[in-house]
C-alpha cells in the first residue's frame, strides 16, 4: 500500500468514526464509489470541529472558491484551510513566522489563493506579506501523486514563449530551459517564476514527510533545473516538522492557546495518524 492508499484508507475509516457517515459517494458522474469523499452538500464537515462555524462561514461571506474536490476528505485545500485559518481566528499567525524561522515583524497583508500581480494567473494556496514588504508563497500538498504537469501541445508552447521564458530566464540553467522542461515539471517551475534572487519574496512547498515522489520531484528541479543563486528563496518543509514546531511554540506562549491545542491534536489526528521518526531537516536557510 502506497502512501496515498494509507491515507485514503484512513480517511475512509475517520469519515464514519468522527464524522458518522457511512455511505460512500461516486466522483464526476462515474460509477466506482470512494469511502473518503463526503457528500458534496456536506463539504463543511471537511473542516475541523474546532473551528468549523468560523471557517464555512468565513468561505460564504468571502465568495472563496473552493476547488470541485473540496468535499473529497484528502483535498490539499482544505489541509490548507485547516491549519492557517485557526492561527488567523485567534490572532497567533505570526506563530508560523516562528515556526519556520523567519524574523518576527508584522503580518500586513494574508490570503487564501493569493493571484500574484503580472497577468499570469497563478495562484498561491497562502499568502503573506510582511511590514518589510517581504513575502512568503505557499504551496501545499498532501496525498498528489506529484507537482503538475502539462502535456506537448501548441497552446502550452505559445505560452511558455509569451509568458514563462521571460519569467523564468536567469532562473533556470540554459541548458534545460525550454518547452519541453517547462510541460515535465510545469507546476513547480510555474511557482518558482515568481521568485527573485534576493530577500524579499521566499517560496515554501509544504508536504507529507513519506510523500516520497514530491520529494524527489522537488529535489531534482532544485539541484538540475534551478541557478544557485535563487536556492535560498525556495524551501520544502514537511507537515509532520511544522506540527512538532507548532506545539513547541504553543507552549511557550504565555496566552492560553487551549482551543488552538485541541485543534492541531485534531489536525494530527485527521492528516497524520501514522508515527514517524522524524529527523533534523534543513529546509530553511537560517537553521
Amino acid at each position: 500500500m502506497n502512501y496515498e492508499e494509507m491515507i485514503k484508507s484512513h480517511l475512509a475509516d475517520y469519515k464514519v468514526k468522527k464524522l458518522a457517515i457511512t455511505a460512500p459517494q461516486t466522483w464526476r458522474g462515474g460509477k466506482k464509489k470512494y469511502h473518503y469523499i463526503l457528500p458534496a452538500d456536506q463539504w463543511d464537515l471537511n473542516f475541523l470541529s474546532q473551528f468549523r462555524a468560523e471557517s464555512s462561514k468565513w468561505i460564504k461571506d468571502k465568495e472563496i472558491k473552493l476547488h470541485h474536490s473540496f468535499h473529497h476528505l484528502n483535498s490539499s485545500q482544505a489541509v490548507c484551510f485547516n491549519f492557517f485559518y485557526p492561527l488567523i481566528i485567534e490572532g497567533q499567525l505570526s506563530l508560523v513566522l516562528k515556526i519556520l524561522h523567519v524574523e518576527d515583524e508584522p503580518i500586513e497583508e494574508w490570503a487564501f489563493e493569493k493571484i500574484m500581480p503580472g497577468g499570469e494567473k497563478t495562484n498561491f494556496d497562502f499568502y503573506l506579506k510582511l511590514k518589510s514588504g517581504k513575502e512568503i508563497l505557499f504551496e501545499i500538498k498532501y496525498t498528489e501523486r506529484g507537482f503538475g504537469k502539462v502535456p506537448a501541445s501548441e497552446t502550452y508552447e505559445k505560452q511558455f514563449l509569451n509568458v514563462y521564458r521571460t519569467m523564468l530566464a536567469g532562473k533556470i540553467r540554459m541548458e534545460v530551459a525550454g518547452y519541453e522542461t517547462l510541460a515535465k515539471n510545469y507546476q513547480l517551475l510555474r511557482n518558482i517564476a515568481h521568485v527573485e534572487p534576493g530577500d524579499k519574496r521566499s517560496l515554501v512547498f509544504i508536504c507529507p514527510e513519506n510523500n516520497k515522489k514530491l520529494h524527489k520531484e522537488y529535489q531534482n528541479v532544485l539541484d538540475n533545473l534551478v541557478m544557485p543563486a535563487l536556492h535560498q528563496n525556495i524551501h520544502m518543509v514537511t507537515w509532520e516538522s511544522l506540527l512538532k514546531r507548532l506545539k513547541i511554540q504553543m507552549e511557550a506562549e504565555p496566552n492560553n492557546l487551549t482551543k488552538l491545542a485541541d485543534h492541531y491534536r485534531e489536525f494530527e489526528e485527521k492528516y497524520f495518524p501514522f508515527q514517524i521518526d522524524l529527523k533534523e531537516e534543513n529546509e530553511w536557510a537560517s537553521e
